[in-house]
């Protein structure tokens, strides 16, 4: 095949499902179909900066693209992507009757227990950005200003897509697994525990000063192993027939709440606004699925740059697309593409 170097031969053969990997240890990749698919979506990716694309459907690899050559093990940060592995860290608690959403933080955050408004938050408050707490704009980011903050107004009327929720409940996690004895490193018992058996590995960390890992915007992954941590969700925690994580924690972190029902536990949904126009979220969700053909329960992690995640229940979906270049980017027009080869 003269003039075509490896990289693009590789691509070639990815893209038409010749080179497919496998999502799952009990999958089957899928067999090269007459024709590439998803040409049109990974080159619309590519030409955005695109450095990763992954199309699975029910566990089975259906397309994959590196067009910069860059290795399929490759791991690229998430940005606030990092965020949906906080709702699979409060998953894993729960399998390991370590916490449940509705408990209060005080239990845990003992320095609120006095307080009359921050002693109602709940678990499930922290993790859909409903709790009322947010860092100012001159604050420190930082555990003691997050635990010393004040309310705005009482935990669920109001929705805050802010790093404070993220630090408290790093911290709460921290405490429960010290409290039961075992590894107290939020980070590290995901990894071990939920993670590791799930192929999402090697995985990259960035931390706080004080050391605690950050799980709003400090996780790097190949793409192929964010895919597995939605696969997992997709499935609501089942993993080779065995529950890993809990699955009603796991469907919870994909509903929106009474005050956003476009935002999850750190997943962004195809919901319409109950708000109004006049709030503005990190992402325009009412556009990024609604003027695709995208289905109603398509969920999205989200990270500055086109990080991007995608997952559907129904359709048995999971997209990813990484970048490392921050240029326009269009979900809907993107997601129009993946339909049309579905």
């Amino acid at each position: 095949m003269p003039g075509v170097g490896i990289a693009q031969l590789n691509r070639r053969l990815l893209l038409s499902g010749v080179a497919c990997g496998l999502l799952s240890a009990s999958a089957r990749s899928a067999r090269a179909q007459a024709g590439p698919r998803f040409s049109a979506a990974a080159s619309y990716s590519a030409e955005r900066g695109g450095v990763s694309f992954l199309v699975a459907r029910h566990g089975i690899m259906l397309a994959e693209d590196y067009p910069t050559g860059a290795r399929p093990d490759a791991r690229w940060p998430l940005g606030a992507g990092s965020r949906m592995l906080a709702a699979l860290l409060a998953a894993s608690l729960a399998e390991d009757e370590l916490l449940r959403l509705d408990d209060a933080v005080a239990l845990t955050l003992y320095e609120w227990g006095t307080h009359p408004i921050k002693n109602t938050i709940s678990v499930r408050a922290l993790l859909s950005g409903t709790s009322g707490l947010a860092f100012a704009a001159r604050d420190r980011r930082d555990l003691p200003t997050a635990l010393a903050l004040e309310p705005a107004e009482a935990p669920g009327l109001r929705f805050a897509s802010d790093e404070a929720a993220y630090i408290l409940f790093t911290e709460l996690a921290r405490r429960k697994l010290a409290g039961a004895g075992i590894e107290s490193d939020p980070a590290r018992y995901l990894t071990a525990r939920t993670l590791a058996p799930i192929g999402c590995v090697p995985i990259g960390w960035t931390r706080w000063p004080d050391g605690a890992p950050r799980f709003d915007d400090g996780v790097a992954l190949s793409a192929r192993a964010w895919a597995q941590v939605g696969e997992l969700i997709r499935r609501e925690g089942v993993w080779r027939a065995q529950q890993l994580a809990d699955d009603h924690a796991l469907r919870e972190a994909q509903r929106g709440s009474f005050a956003e029902a476009r935002a999850g536990f750190g997943l962004w949904l195809a919901a319409p606004s109950r708000s109004g126009p006049q709030v503005r979220l990190d992402v325009d969700t009412d556009i990024w699925r609604a003027s695709s053909p995208a289905p109603i329960d398509l969920a999205m992690a989200a990270g500055k740059g086109g990080q991007r995640l995608y997952l559907s229940r129904t359709e048995g979906l999971v997209i990813v697309r990484q970048a490392q270049a921050d240029g326009p980017w269009s979900d809907a027009q993107f997601l129009t593409e993946i339909w049309r080869d579905l």
